[in-house]
């Protein structure tokens, strides 16, 4: 078992092109043990657990999983389990490790559309936001559909609802402090219970989308990426919400609310900008 998941994490990263992280991973027992281990909970092919809220990894960003691990290992992000693994690997290691389940193309598991009425709330504040509780849309940085927009900003689309719930529950009581602007703390805060199962399960039945390697930011006012929704369009309000701030590491000045909005690595949208690139 070990030999064939060593094989496999090894043609995953040539298909990468990541040649520090195949270098590390040659040879190398400690990234095979750990993939084999990461497996016992994320599965063997990235998808995670739904009954168990483990998230999937397959397809997520190679330099947003390595953040998470360094912050498990550096004690910035706390989980009993992740800690203590993530803190036994180099950073050849970690990158290995990214690397092997960004290039992983595992489809997502088929989940039923929620409920009429909350999926349309789940679509609103994904795609639209609300202004009434200074939310802007999770698509100016998440991508249209919750595609993400690597390297900063991972997928949410196909994501299990549970792991959804559970991580916006930790930004909304302070557990979680990887975003040093503090604006994922300040959106969930400001999303109810019930807002917060709406957009999970929203997302959590849209199709994952196809591993990192495979993916290109799509030009906003494209069909795959509408332009922001004009005001008359909009079911919250007349004024699109815009946000500011340093996520994951990016900094933001604003991104319009609307389909895709403007949180494409250096997109644009009608009340600012986003600029993907991590600091």
């Amino acid at each position: 078992m070990k030999t064939s998941i060593r094989l496999l994490l090894l043609a995953a990263l040539a298909l990468t092109g990541t040649a520090q992280a195949q270098n590390a991973a040659q040879g190398n027992a400690g990234v095979t043990q750990t993939v084999a281990t990461c497996a016992g909970c994320h599965g063997q092919k990235g998808e995670g657990n739904a009954q168990s809220n483990f998230p999937r990894l397959a397809g997520q960003s190679q330099a947003y999983l390595a953040k998470q691990l360094k912050a498990y290992a550096e004690g910035s992000r706390n989980n009993p389990i992740m800690m203590p693994i993530a803190k036994g690997l180099s950073q050849d290691q970690i990158q290995a490790v990214a690397a092997y389940y960004a290039g992983l193309d595992t489809p997502s598991a088929k989940t039923a559309a929620p409920a009429a009425q909350v999926g349309k709330r789940g679509e609103q504040l994904a795609n639209v936001g609300d202004d009434k509780i200074a939310v802007q849309a999770c698509a100016n940085c998440h991508g249209p559909g919750g595609s993400g927009e690597p390297p900063t900003y991972p997928y949410l689309s196909g994501q299990h609802a549970g792991y959804l719930s559970a991580a916006l529950g930790e930004w909304k009581s302070g557990a979680r402090k990887t975003d040093p602007s503090m604006q994922m703390n300040m959106i969930a805060k400001r999303l109810s219970d019930s807002d917060i199962a709406a957009l999970s399960a929203f997302y959590a039945a849209q199709p994952a989308p196809a591993p990192e390697p495979q993916r290109t930011n799509v030009a906003v006012g494209t069909p795959q990426r509408p332009a922001a929704q004009s005001s008359a369009q909009s079911p919250t309000s007349a004024t699109p919400t815009t946000g500011g701030g340093v996520e994951q590491g990016a900094p933001t000045t604003g991104g319009a609310q609307g389909i895709g909005g403007g949180g494409a690595a250096s997109g644009t949208g009608s009340s600012g900008t986003t600029n993907g690139q991590g600091k």
